[in-house]
C-alpha cells in the first residue's frame, strides 16, 4: 500500500469519525441526560447544528441551522460564517430546552 492510498483511507475514516460522532454522542447523552442545558450548549458549541440531535425533535432544527451557517458562508465571509456556526446553534439548542 503506497502513501496516497494510506493518506485517502486515514481522510475517509477523519471525516466518517467527524460525521458520525456527534449523532452518537448526542442520542447517547440524551438518553442518559436528558435536558441538562448545559450539556446541549456544549454540544451545539463544540459540534455545531449536528448539536441539535441532543433534543427529540431534532431534524427540522438540524436543518435550519445548518441552513443559516451555508447561508452566511455562501454571502459572507468564512470568519463569519463560523461565528455564526458557534453563535447560532447554541442560541437555537437554547432556546429550544427552554420552552
Amino acid at each position: 500500500m503506497d502513501a496516497s492510498t494510506l493518506n485517502i483511507i486515514l481522510t475517509a475514516v477523519i471525516i466518517l469519525g467527524a460525521t458520525v460522532l456527534p449523532f452518537i454522542l448526542g442520542t447517547r447523552l440524551r438518553k442518559s441526560k436528558p435536558n441538562v442545558l448545559w450539556i446541549g450548549l456544549l454540544l451545539c458549541f463544540i459540534f455545531g447544528p449536528a448539536g441539535q440531535v441532543y433534543v427529540e425533535g431534532w431534524i427540522p432544527w438540524f436543518l435550519i441551522v445548518l441552513g443559516v451557517c451555508i447561508g452566511t458562508q455562501q454571502f459572507l465571509s468564512s470568519e463569519i460564517a463560523m461565528v455564526a456556526m458557534v453563535v447560532v446553534s447554541p442560541l437555537v439548542m437554547f432556546f429550544r430546552m427552554k420552552k
